[in-house]
């Protein structure tokens, strides 16, 4: 016989997973706990609690549960045990995907090993659970998905490997949490609590003030809630009430909840004549794109900040060495042209077809600055883009993140090159990330680019400047030819350092950053009546 209802969680075996899991165990959920309960960096714990278990706690307490030890890396296992829990209970009613792992990874620190362990536990393994999971709710045409993303992927912090796979966690949760089938929601929780994870991170960084460091705007250390006090907030999302609420990241910390809102252009800049093309963004970088970034709000809606180009030509900057990687061909062509007509003759090309990994691209670009002399931007035409995917489809979605940790991590490498080779220069390198936008797993690897470039100046003492392209017209059109070269050569595209920028082949576009849109204070680690109305007001639905 069915119990009323059955829900999974990743990572339940300890820390958040556990609260969450021991939370629904209460409230006459069946719960399955997925957790190998390995050590915080993913290796065999040689300490491993053998009882009592999260499911031993439940059980104990009067309710039902089981725990597996399989990873969520490992698809056929994940595939397997949803499988089993649908076979013996009848569905799945809710699942939490907790599951992760702390490497020391930073934007110009960590090994390769390291990078691509703390992608494949937080990123693939969302990917996992998720198909497996949508696959059995789709089909019972009901369910909840909550993620674990973190404020290391919405904030500024320099997180690295982590940092790059919340973000993306995040931005795949905005996306196909709208259209997940009827019935069906996805959304992200963004917790802050008082975890192994986070002592471990305190543990690792100099305290900046007696009150403990902070990460990303969030002071670690006392005042943080226990695990067990972000479980009510959500347990109350896994429930029938909250089917409203879809494709929502909400950052939680016991008696605070937040709505955390997507990236949201806040400038667009028409292109309607390519004409004046780069004299039109050499307009626009100064007195648009870099007041609005600095703020993350446009600065306009008062008088009228530009007219039409006054001809001419674009600024020269015949001193100036860039250095291109990788990209198609035709997307080379295109690139190089813009700089020379800007009066750059010293363009160098590298192809990327034989770099694999983090110290194989530091090694090519160290060679091309030794044998060809030292860029002064690096312009990255990254590749190969995703899958496209047809709009609505949660199937294709999925698909079209197929291998997204493998781009993220090649972009990555390029980073870290550039930030090596500025190291051991001791000279300022700008460098322009080019990704592609054309599907959602490409929009998902930029956001992760984007979140990445954002703490590239504070890693590198000031030398390196990152900006992230996101090319929604395809990375051959002339548009991001000229809007490469801008932020290359332009004097006040320095100040554009973590920005992202939106290219179509009309309009070029800056985006903020996610950001806390509003606050609930309930003054207590429940939930009051109120709350629910108060979050309707708050998303703006109705």
């Amino acid at each position: 016989m069915r119990r009323s209802r059955v829900a999974v969680v990743t990572g339940g075996g300890r820390g958040i997973g556990a609260a969450i899991a021991e939370a629904l165990g209460g409230q006459d959920v069946h719960v399955v706990t997925i957790d190998p309960l390995v050590t915080l960096d993913g290796h065999a714990d040689p300490d491993r609690p053998v009882e009592p278990t999260t499911a031993d706690r439940i059980v104990a307490a009067g309710g039902s549960a089981v725990a597996s030890n399989a990873s969520v890396t490992d698809r056929e296992q994940i595939d397997r045990v949803f499988a089993e829990v649908v076979a013996d209970h009848g569905g799945i009613d809710a699942v939490v995907n907790v599951a992760g792992i702390t490497r020391p990874t930073s934007y110009a620190t960590g090994s390769e090993e390291d990078w691509r362990a703390v992608l494949e536990v937080h990123l693939d393994g969302y990917l996992n659970v998720l198909r497996a999971a949508l696959d059995h709710m789709a089909a019972a045409g009901t369910g909840r998905i909550l993620g674990v993303t973190s404020g290391a992927g919405w904030r500024p912090g320099d997180a690295g490997a982590y940092s790059c796979a919340k973000r993306a966690v995040a931005a795949l949760t905005w996306q196909i949490g709208a259209i997940a089938p009827a019935g069906i929601s996805v959304n992200a929780l963004s917790p802050i609590a008082l975890t192994r994870m986070v002592t471990a991170a305190m543990a690792a960084r100099p305290k900046r003030t007696t009150a403990g460091p902070t990460s990303g705007g969030l002071r670690l250390g006392a005042g943080m809630p226990a695990p067990d006090q972000i479980a009510p907030f959500a347990a109350h999302l896994l429930g029938a009430e909250a089917e409203w609420i879809r494709g929502r990241v909400l950052f939680n910390a016991g008696s605070e909840v937040a709505v955390v809102d997507p990236p949201r252009i806040v400038e667009v800049v028409g292109l309607d004549s390519h004409e004046q093309l780069a004299l039109r963004l050499d307009q626009v970088v100064g007195g648009a794109f870099v007041p609005a970034h600095d703020q993350q709000a446009t600065t306009g809606g008062a008088n009228p900040r530009f007219g039409e180009p006054d001809g001419g030509a674009a600024a020269d900057t015949p001193g100036a060495r860039v250095a291109v990687i990788g990209g198609p061909d035709d997307a080379v062509a295109t690139v190089v042209g813009a700089l020379r007509r800007r009066g750059v003759h010293a363009v160098v090309r590298h192809d990327t077809s034989d770099i694999d990994g983090l110290l194989s691209a530091a090694a090519a670009l160290a060679a091309l600055a030794a044998n060809d002399g030292m860029p002064d931007a690096v312009i990255l035409l990254a590749g190969p883009a995703g899958r496209p995917d047809p709009a609505g489809d949660w199937n294709e979605v999925l698909a079209a993140h197929q291998g997204i940790s493998e781009r993220i991590l090649a972009d990555a490498a390029w980073a870290r090159a550039v930030a090596e080779l500025s190291a051991t220069s001791q000279r300022s390198i700008r460098l322009i990330g080019v990704i592609p936008g054309e599907s959602t797993g490409d929009r998902s690897r930029a956001q992760a680019a984007a979140q990445l470039a954002r703490s590239a100046s504070s890693a590198t003492d000031g030398r390196v400047v990152a900006t992230t392209i996101e090319a929604r017209c395809g990375v051959t059109s002339e548009v991001i030819g000229e809007l490469a070269a801008c932020l290359a050569l332009h004097p006040d595209a320095a100040a554009l350092t973590g920005a992202h920028l939106l290219a179509r082949d009309d309009w070029v576009g800056l985006c903020r950053h996610p950001r806390a849109g509003a606050s609930i204070v309930t003054g207590h680690n429940g939930l009051p009546p109120w709350f629910d109305a108060a979050l309707h007001d708050v998303i703006g639905d109705r």
